[in-house]
């Protein structure tokens, strides 16, 4: 009976605590009138000239919007994206060994990564295998004008002074 009392108690303050995360306490700098003063008055918004990188929501991703959808085969190729474009890169994975696609190499001015990449099971025709393989996808966007490479390394984090074990490169091109 004690543990149920304190579960529910656990409970509810957590729910008090998530449920006060969203709320904003009033702007001191603020007037009966509606204006304020230069501090912002939530997380959205921002003064002026400040750093706005953070406040940027990613988009949603889905088939629909993205411009290139490559795979393994495309490595060592040109590809060409327009300014905004979604460029997706799905590779095999087996992330119970360790090994993971990492990016290598990138300028983020020219071709930024949204988010982390995605992890997906193989497909099979039985139960789910622990430990089988799947696939990994990374989205990126043009983000201005310009020639990059982007390459992606299949290895293990935490070994630094060890060469990858797979590479995939491309060229990326946005006009």
């Amino acid at each position: 009976m004690s543990k149920k009392i304190t579960l529910t108690l656990s409970m509810l303050i957590l729910l008090a605590l998530l449920a006060s995360c969203g709320t904003t306490t009033p702007n001191p700098n603020s007037s009966s009138n509606g204006t304020q003063g230069n501090q912002p008055s939530n997380i959205g918004e921002t003064t002026p000239g400040a750093n706005q990188t953070n406040q940027q929501l990613l988009p949603i991703i889905s088939s629909g919007n993205v411009a290139l959808n490559l795979d393994v085969t495309a490595s060592d190729t040109t590809q060409h994206l327009a300014i905004g474009q979604v460029l997706a890169i799905t590779l095999e994975s087996n992330p119970s060994t360790g090994y993971a696609w990492l990016v290598g190499q990138v300028d983020p001015a020219i071709l930024t990564q949204l988010g982390d990449p995605t992890y997906q099971e193989g497909e099979t025709d039985t139960t789910p295998v622990v430990g089988a393989s799947g696939t990994e996808t990374y989205y990126f966007q043009a983000a201005a004008t310009g020639t990059t490479t982007l390459t992606l390394e299949y290895k293990r984090g935490w070994e630094t002074n060890v060469a990858p074990e797979k590479t995939f490169t491309i060229t990326v091109e946005v006009k």
